[in-house]
């Protein structure tokens, strides 16, 4: 399996509308063969840190997602956030 997750910085006036965008991204990646699942997440430790989760049955069926929807997902995209970083792992 290969989890990517990508860590942001979202103001809280704007979570909802991250919510709102973490939807559309689900239900694309949805529709794409591989795709396992996928959460939002919610830092406990840290204010304002948000979290992408996704589950893939390998990297290559992420890499297919990522090549053909990113650009056009992100232009659908409303909120404005921060990335702080990307994170990449996968079983043994």
């Amino acid at each position: 399996m290969f989890v990517h997750l990508v860590l942001f910085k979202i103001k809280p006036q704007n979570v909802s509308t991250y919510v709102a965008d973490c939807k559309i991204w689900e239900k694309e990646a949805k529709k794409h063969a591989g795709f396992l699942g996928y959460r939002t997440l919610f830092r406990t430790n840290q204010k304002d840190h948000y979290a992408s989760c996704y589950q893939w049955r390998s990297e290559k069926y992420h890499s297919a997602f990522m090549k053909k929807h990113h650009d056009r997902l992100v232009s659908l995209s409303k909120c404005p956030v921060e990335v702080m970083g990307y994170f990449n792992f996968k079983t043994a």
